[in-house]
Parts: C-alpha cells; sequence; structure tokens
C-alpha cells in the first residue's frame, strides 16, 4: 500500500503567509488611521437633529471599524494557520518519504 505525499513547497507556504500578515498590517494601519475621521463626526448646527445625527454616524463609524478590527484579527490569524500548516505539512512529507525509503 502506498502512502500519497502531499507535496507542500515550504518556501511557498512561508511566503504566502507573509503576504497575509503583511494585509494583515496594512489593513490594521488603515483602521487605524481612519476611525478618528470615522468616529469624530461634527454636527453641522447646534439643533437636536443635527446633534442626533451626528451621534448615529459616530456609532455606525464605531460599529464599522469594531468589524474592520475583527477582520483584520481574523486575516491574521490565518496568516499564521497558513505558515502553521505549511511547516506541518512539510515535516510530513518527511516522515512519509522516510517511511517510504525503510
Amino acid at each position: 500500500m502506498s502512502v500519497p505525499i502531499i507535496g507542500v513547497e515550504p518556501a511557498l507556504v512561508g511566503m504566502l503567509s507573509a503576504a497575509e500578515s503583511a494585509g494583515a498590517a496594512t489593513m490594521a494601519a488603515g483602521t487605524s488611521g481612519a476611525a478618528p475621521v470615522m468616529t469624530t463626526v461634527l454636527p453641522p448646527g447646534s439643533d437636536p437633529a443635527s446633534m442626533a445625527v451626528a451621534t448615529a454616524l459616530n456609532a455606525r463609524g464605531a460599529a464599522a471599524v469594531a468589524a474592520l478590527t475583527q477582520l483584520t484579527m481574523t486575516r491574521a490569524m490565518f496568516a499564521g494557520n497558513v505558515g502553521v500548516n505549511g511547516t506541518s505539512y512539510a515535516a510530513m512529507d518527511v516522515l512519509q518519504q522516510t517511511a517510504l525509503a525503510i
């Protein structure tokens, strides 16, 4: 009975993991740069309607920043998983090739 060999390229998986990590860092920087603008909308007037609209827009901006933060963390976790799994697959390939050589 033959054992299938997965054939993962560790260098390629490492590059992909690094690219995803860089993407997560870019997302984090963009979110932190946009957060003040998205959450500090000033009311155009002093009437209650203007203040209510500004408050609603600030709440909407805070919700958007929270969602972007979660997406950034998810992407960073994905990058970590790609790296760890690539290492695991490469190690399994070595073990399988060793077992086949015996």
